[in-house]
C-alpha cells in the first residue's frame, strides 16, 4: 500500500509540470471543439451569368455543327448520309443501282431523274452539290475525252499484291474497308481464293461483284493442301481457322475413327466451325 502511495508523491516542481500539461490538453480539446462547431462558409458563386453564357454559346456552336451541311458529291451518298439528308430508302436504292451500273450523276437534274426526289428537297439540298471541276467547268482541248465507267477497260490484278490505293479504286471500297481487306490478307498470310475476301466486314455483294472485275487471287508460292488424315499438329495449327482446342479434338477424333472417311464425320468434332467448311476445305483434303 505504501508503494502505491509513493507513486503519487510529487514535489512542487513536478506538480507544476503536471498542471501545465493538463492545462495544455484542455486548451487543445477546447480549440478543436470550437473549430468543429463553427458554421461552414457559405458558397459564393461570383459572376454565374458569365459562365452560363459561355455554356449556352458552346451549346449553340455544337448544335450548328450538327446541322451544317458541307458541300458533297451526290454520286457518293451512303445509306447513312442519305438518311441524314432526308432521302427515302427507295430514293437511295435508285441512286445506288444507277451507280453500280457504272454511270455518274453530273447535274442536279440528273440526280432528280435518277432518284425521283421532290422539287422541294432538290431546291433545299442541291446548292450543296459539288461536282468535279471537269463537269462544272469543262475546258476544250485540255482533258482527254471522258470514258464512261462501263466502257473503261479494267485490267485485273492479283489482290495479294494490291495496295490500299488500288483497292480504293473499286466502287464501294473506301479507306476503312481497304484497310480491313489488307488486315485480313495479312492474317491469312495471303488469300488463296477470292471467296475469302467476302468474309471481310462491310463488304457487300454488289461491291464484291465490282472487286472481282478488278482483282483475282493467285495462291502464295509453294502452297499445297494438307492431308487431314496424316497432318501433324503443327500443320493443322497453320490453318488460320483452327485453334489449339480444335486441333486437339481433330487429332483425337481421327485416332478414334481410324481416319476421317467424309467431311460429315469431320464436322462432328467439338466446336468445329461448320459455317467455314468451304474455306477450311481450301486448305485441307481427306485424300
Amino acid at each position: 500500500m505504501n508503494n502505491i502511495k509513493s507513486l503519487f508523491a510529487f514535489d512542487r516542481s513536478q506538480q507544476r509540470g503536471i498542471f501545465i500539461l493538463l492545462l495544455f490538453i484542455i486548451l487543445v480539446v477546447a480549440g478543436l471543439y470550437y473549430i468543429r462547431t463553427l458554421p461552414p462558409d457559405p458558397l459564393v458563386l461570383d459572376n454565374v451569368s458569365s459562365y452560363q453564357h459561355r455554356v449556352d454559346s458552346l451549346t449553340r456552336i455544337q448544335q450548328s455543327r450538327r446541322d451544317t451541311i458541307y458541300p458533297f458529291n451526290p454520286n457518293y451518298i451512303t445509306d447513312y448520309r442519305g438518311y441524314k439528308l432526308g432521302l427515302s430508302v427507295e430514293e437511295i436504292d435508285r441512286l445506288h443501282r444507277f451507280r453500280e451500273s457504272g454511270k455518274w450523276v453530273n447535274s442536279k437534274k440528273d440526280f432528280q431523274k435518277v432518284t425521283q426526289v421532290s422539287d422541294q428537297w432538290l431546291d433545299s439540298i442541291s446548292p450543296y452539290f459539288k461536282f468535279p471541276e471537269w463537269v462544272t467547268n469543262p475546258k476544250k482541248n485540255t482533258y482527254k475525252t471522258f470514258v464512261p465507267y462501263k466502257d473503261r477497260k479494267v485490267v485485273a490484278a492479283n489482290i495479294n499484291l494490291a495496295s490500299q490505293d488500288q483497292l480504293k479504286k473499286v466502287y464501294g471500297i473506301g479507306p476503312a474497308l481497304s484497310v480491313r481487306i489488307i488486315k485480313e490478307r495479312d492474317r491469312l498470310k495471303g488469300f488463296i481464293d477470292i471467296s475469302q475476301v467476302r468474309g471481310v466486314y462491310g463488304l457487300t455483294d454488289s461491291t464484291m461483284v465490282q472487286l472481282k472485275k478488278h482483282f483475282y487471287v493467285t495462291a502464295p508460292v509453294g502452297f499445297k493442301k494438307i492431308a487431314l488424315n496424316t497432318a501433324t499438329d503443327e500443320q493443322l495449327l497453320a490453318i488460320p481457322y483452327f485453334d489449339d482446342y480444335l486441333v486437339d479434338k481433330l487429332m483425337e477424333q481421327r485416332t478414334l475413327r481410324d481416319g476421317f472417311k467424309s467431311w460429315d464425320k469431320v464436322m462432328l468434332t467439338s466446336r468445329f466451325p461448320q459455317e467455314k467448311l468451304s474455306l477450311i476445305q481450301l486448305y485441307l483434303t481427306l485424300d
